[in-house]
Formats: structure tokens, C-alpha cells, sequence
């Protein structure tokens, strides 16, 4: 018991975890979207004529479990890096990773529980227009003001740490070929290859979000070890996230 688990311990310090957690991401998602190609050759063994495991866009697959795992543990990683920026003397918690760690958690219940939908038959209903197709474009702008509101003081806040800045713009570039996909922009005709489109990009995007979460809480947990150390703190805005190190005082 002389050395207790630490909040900032939790972090990984090494850039070589986080790219294994982003290969081994990708490779999920290329098995899902694998099956997903491959689900025609299961479906005459089935009863229902469909495997709902591998359906992509079916409620309870595998798919969906993966993004909501991963949005969780972003809203997870936002939370350790709230909680060990307040805990570093001298440094406010940035209130935004509170708002940012309950968004992604309402995003992991609406991928489950498809909220997005009902939002979108109740606007149509209350308005008595779609506006475009089937009114998806209800919880597009929704979506749309919420995140671009959230993203815009999440990257002044991410600034400090370059590789979780990327990998947040990373996050929206994927969320808008899934919306472009999903609306029909990009693929006009809604089969297998849009369906594939659409999902991977959402899922590889919400790896990126993970990604920048935990970018950031590495950037939190160095900074905190130099203070705590009573080394001058080293960061700048300038400097990659290879070069968080304790500066020596001279």
C-alpha cells in the first residue's frame, strides 16, 4: 500500500498504445464491415431470412455495440482528463469536457436506442414538413448546431495538444461523409455500398473521438506530473506531443 493507483495513472503515456488502439480499432471495424459484405451467404441457413449480429444497420448488432463502446469510453477519457486538469494546482477544469463526456454519452444511447429517429418523426409530425427525403435532415441540423457549437471550444481547449486537435477534425470529417452517405449525396442509390460507407465512416469517426480524448488526458497527466514535480512546465502550443517532457530547471 505505499504506492496507490493514481487518477493519472490510468493514462497511457506511450503514442505506441494509442496507434494500437486505433489499428486494433480499425481492424474491428473492417471484420464488421467484412460479415456485413458476407451476411447474404448466412442468410439462407437463417429462419428470418436476415442475421441480425452482422447487420450493419440493425438495432443490437455487433455494430452497434462497438460504437456505443467506444463512445463511452470517450465520454470516459473526457472525464479522467476533466478531472486531472482540476486536480492540477493552478489549472480550472475545462467545464467544456463535462459538456463534451455527457454528449458522447447521449450519443451512445441514441446509437442503441435510436433517438435520432424519433427526433425526426417528431419535428416532421409537429411541422407537417420532411424538408428533404424521409426527413432525416430533422437530426442532421440538430446534430449539426450541437456538435459544431461543442467542436469549436473543444479544439481552443485541444490546442495544447496538436494530436488531439487532428484527431477531433479527424472525428468531424468522418461524421460528415457519414451524413453526406446517409442522406444519398454521395451514393445515390441506398444499397450494400452506401449502407458499408455510411457505418464504417461513423464507427471510424468515433474511434477518432475516442482518440482525441485520450490524446488530450495524456496531455493532462504529463502536465500534471511537471507540476507536481515542481519542474517549469514545457508545453506549448507549438510543440508536438512528443516533446511533453519535464524541462530541467536550469
Amino acid at each position: 500500500m505505499d504506492q496507490q493507483l493514481r487518477l493519472i495513472d490510468l493514462v497511457p503515456r506511450r503514442r505506441g498504445a494509442f496507434a494500437l488502439l486505433f489499428l486494433a480499432g480499425l481492424a474491428a471495424v473492417g471484420v464488421l464491415e467484412t460479415c456485413y459484405k458476407w451476411m447474404s451467404v448466412l442468410v439462407p441457413m437463417t429462419t428470418d431470412g436476415r442475421v441480425a449480429a452482422f447487420d450493419l444497420e440493425g438495432e443490437g448488432s455487433l455494430a452497434v455495440w462497438f460504437s456505443c463502446a467506444t463512445l463511452e469510453s470517450a465520454a470516459l477519457a473526457a472525464l479522467v482528463g476533466w478531472a486531472i486538469r482540476r486536480r492540477t494546482p493552478g489549472v480550472r477544469g475545462p467545464h467544456v469536457l463535462l459538456a463534451a463526456a455527457a454528449c458522447w454519452l447521449v450519443m451512445s444511447i441514441d446509437e442503441c436506442g435510436s433517438l435520432h429517429e424519433a427526433f425526426k418523426e417528431m419535428m416532421s409530425r409537429g411541422t407537417g414538413h420532411r424538408l428533404h427525403g424521409d426527413g432525416t435532415i430533422w437530426w442532421v441540423l440538430a446534430y449539426g448546431v450541437v456538435l459544431s457549437a461543442l467542436g469549436c471550444r473543444l479544439v481552443w481547449e485541444l490546442r495544447s495538444s496538436p494530436a488531439a486537435a487532428i484527431s477531433l477534425f479527424a472525428t468531424g470529417g468522418f461524421y460528415a461523409l457519414a451524413v453526406l452517405a446517409e442522406m444519398a449525396f454521395l451514393i445515390p442509390n441506398k444499397g450494400e455500398s452506401e449502407i458499408m460507407l455510411e457505418e464504417g465512416c461513423e464507427m471510424v469517426g468515433n474511434l477518432c473521438l475516442l482518440l482525441a480524448m485520450g490524446f488530450y488526458a495524456r496531455f493532462a497527466a504529463v502536465a500534471a506530473d511537471e507540476v507536481a514535480s515542481g519542474l517549469p512546465v514545457s508545453i506549448s502550443l507549438s510543440r508536438s506531443d512528443a516533446d511533453l517532457r519535464p524541462a530541467r530547471a536550469a
